[in-house]
């Protein structure tokens, strides 16, 4: 791999994930020039997950475009696994990639974007925002939080149990990282409770990676009112959890049913939404409390994207507006790769599909566009 940054790339991919590692790809396939610019290494974000994280899809549909993921790895690949996969992808397909580089604004004087990092100044004729959610993690402040006593972590910082045992923890938010660490922490023998303030929908693990492609591609094309028929959610509103409000097809789904039967063992205790916290103890929207030594905020994250923010427009969630094509409503030389999850299938099955229309829809420019002459 390469270590230093060009002066000028037609293109210049920032964030070496899987989805700018997928973009570069495409990119490559069809002859076009570009760098990659990582500000830390390939995979930054899956050096830092929690010891516990595994894929939620088959490694069958997980795989990036052009390599498939080894045959002896299970059928949900590990944190560690994957990292080694993302590495494997940049040297097979021989990835220009600059480790080591930040993005820290982006301008653009209309025919090139002017890019201030931290190995100096780049110029690009497109500009491909690969950066993922990792980085922004959305951290609420809590009524009461500096009175509380006890530690209070976004789940981006969690790695294991260890640091909590002995302690009465309170996991805020049942999506996946929420669900999968309370399993994580009970499987330990930590006390612990989770906050489900809006709902959570569950889906049994995938068994069939035919079946797994099929079901989306289906139910994309099917009218929204067939499609929401069909596409059913287990119920556990006897555990606590019930479903979000909303159309299934608007649910992002957490997969398998650990946190539920953990749940239903009394292994996991389950409350309504957080209120407030005091000293040693937390508050529910019903009115109750229970007793608290460290809170663990799975509360999400929010696009990565402050260096183009900007340049671009965005929804209510800080998403960015897009075409079909991934490029920028406002401005066809700014494309966004990887910031939506889809509802219907895992986000790494999309992403190939996702990162090659980009590729296609770059190729499509005007050549004196990409090649910055206007």
């Amino acid at each position: 791999m390469a270590t230093r940054a060009a002066a000028h790339s037609a293109i210049v991919v920032v964030g070496a994930g899987p989805a700018g590692l997928a973009v570069a790809h495409g990119l490559a396939r069809r002859g076009l020039d570009y760098r990659v610019l990582e500000r830390g290494r390939v995979g930054e974000a899956w050096h830092h997950h929690y010891d516990r994280l595994s894929l939620h899809t088959l490694k069958q549909v997980s795989a990036l475009p052009g390599l498939p993921m080894p045959a002896d790895y299970p059928r949900f690949p590990g944190r560690a696994q994957f990292l080694a996969y993302l590495e494997q992808y940049a040297r097979h397909c021989a990835l220009r990639i600059d480790e080591g580089v930040e993005l820290h604004h982006a301008g653009d004087d209309g025919r090139r974007w002017q890019l201030a990092t931290s190995r100096g100044d780049i110029q690009a004729s497109v500009l491909v925002m690969a950066t993922g959610i990792w980085s922004a993690p959305v951290r609420p402040h809590i009524p009461g939080e500096a009175a509380f006593g006890g530690p209070i972590v976004h789940s981006r910082d969690y790695r294991n149990p260890q640091p909590f045992h002995g302690r009465r923890v309170l996991v805020v938010g049942a999506g996946s990282s929420g669900s999968e660490i309370a399993v994580d922490l009970a499987g330990h023998g930590v006390a612990v409770a989770l906050a489900v303030r809006s709902g959570v929908a569950y889906v049994p693990e995938p068994r069939s990676a035919t079946l797994v492609r099929l079901a989306p591609w289906l139910l994309r094309r099917l009218p929204r009112p067939l499609a929401e028929r069909l596409l059913r959610r287990r119920d556990f509103r006897h555990l606590g959890l019930p479903l979000p409000p909303g159309s299934p097809l608007g649910h992002v789904p957490v997969v398998g049913y650990e946190l539920p039967a953990a749940v239903a063992a009394g292994s996991v205790a389950v409350h309504p939404g957080l209120e407030r916290l005091e000293h040693g103890r937390a508050w529910f929207a019903d009115g109750r409390s229970a007793a608290c030594d460290a809170v663990i905020l799975a509360t999400g994250y929010r696009p990565a994207l402050d260096p183009v923010a900007h340049a671009l427009a965005l929804d209510d969630r800080g998403r960015p507006l897009l075409d079909r094509d991934g490029r920028s409503i406002t401005n066809p030389r700014l494309v966004c790769v990887g910031y939506s999850y889809p509802t219907t299938e895992g986000w790494l099955q999309a992403i190939g599909r996702v990162a090659g229309r980009a590729a296609a829809g770059i190729a499509a420019l005007p050549r004196d566009v990409v090649a910055g002459r206007r």
